[in-house]
């Protein structure tokens, strides 16, 4: 878990914008998505009514929760702002579908886009947002999230395109909701407002990543007031560990569902990483050593302007700085098929990354 404090949030209000488009980046393990056209709707809903946010032991625990966010390319995303009235419409749809009411939102997950995506949606609905998340970071698909684990199913779920198209998925096994939900993205022109998860807030208190919106927010604000260029300081003052830092020789791009990979190298100590990657950066393995690797989170980071890099971002030639953090959620043993190395095609066992 983070060792950077968290108070606990009553409200995401205008000043909470900046450190949770901060945390979300860094969580997002250089995917999520970019938080640039989020950030800008985060800012311009709450600056009119600022948001509840309660987490799910104190709901009513009969109240019914529904997590919404966006789905599609990170190119189309990056650049089309997904409407939160379609966001709103997609969470009614999954409410009606349920038989239940509508009474807080839910953040699919906190890393990237879809953390800023759920304020949004809660601010449109004018309803409470849960503090916690499904994922505790990014991840490339909806399987991969503590309810599923649980035995939870990720239907109803709707999709909305910006024309008003709405899909409903009354009933689907998890993969076959994923290949759905990309296939109607697809449909849409790239992407669409997302709602699925319904549940109960009893049973999201049980199974949730209590509390990670708090954290992003607290991670974020630790990041935007760190000295720059202070890699190394940085990581301590996230609760992270320095891994590496070098120039940037080779970028072997995924090849569909296998990993691509990075290669970055020091020079003067003779030393080199490799970085796994997809849409996020998975491992770090330096000198043969695997040194961090998902759930955990490893952020690229631009040593000269202190930036976060996305994996998409990073160049042939840059200087390159990995950290990694560690995850919001503690994940059982039994998850490692499901977000460890193994899910991403990584032949790397959790029990032996040094740590």
């Amino acid at each position: 878990m983070s060792h950077v404090h968290a108070a606990p949030l009553g409200l995401i209000a205008e000043e909470h914008v900046d450190a949770l488009a901060a945390g979300a980046t860094l969580l997002g393990s250089g995917g999520g998505g970019n938080v640039v056209l989020a950030e800008q709707l985060v800012r311009h809903a709450v600056r009119r009514r600022p948001v509840v946010v309660r987490r799910a032991d104190a709901l009513p625990p009969d109240a019914h929760v529904v997590h919404v966010g966006v789905v599609g390319a990170p190119d189309v995303l990056a650049e089309r702002l997904i409407d939160p009235h379609d966001m709103a419409v997609a969470a009614h749809a999954v409410a009606e579908q349920a038989g239940r009411g509508l009474d807080a939102v839910g953040i699919i997950e906190i890393g990237g886009l879809n953390a800023l995506a759920g304020v949004v949606a809660a601010a449109e609905l004018d309803l409470p947002l849960v503090d916690g998340d499904l994922m505790g970071r990014a991840f490339p698909s909806i399987n991969k999230t503590t309810i599923a684990l649980a035995g939870g199913s990720a239907a109803p779920l709707s999709v909305v395109s910006p024309a008003g198209d709405t899909v409903v998925v009354t009933r689907s096994s998890a993969p076959l909701a994923e290949r759905l939900l990309l296939t109607c993205a697809g449909a849409f022109g790239g992407a669409g407002a997302l709602a699925l998860y319904p549940t109960s807030a009893a049973w999201l208190a049980e199974v949730g990543i209590a509390g990670s919106l708090s954290a992003c927010v607290a991670l974020g604000a630790a990041f935007r007031s760190a000295p720059a260029g202070q890699v190394a300081g940085l990581a301590v003052r996230l609760g992270g560990t320095a891994l590496f830092e070098g120039r940037v020789d080779e970028i072997r791009p995924r090849d569909g569902a296998l990993p691509g990979s990075i290669t970055v190298s020091d020079r003067a100590a003779g030393s080199a990483a490799r970085v796994d990657h997809l849409d996020e950066f998975l491992a770090v393995t330096v000198d043969g050593i695997t040194r961090a690797c998902t759930p955990d989170v490893v952020v690229g980071i631009d040593p000269t302007s202190g930036g976060v890099l996305s994996v998409g971002q990073v160049r042939p030639g840059q200087m390159l700085s990995l950290v990694s953090l560690p995850a919001l959620h503690r994940w059982p043993a039994s998850a490692a098929d499901v977000v460890g190395p193994r899910a991403f095609g990584l032949d790397l066992e959790l029990e032996e990354v040094a740590r």
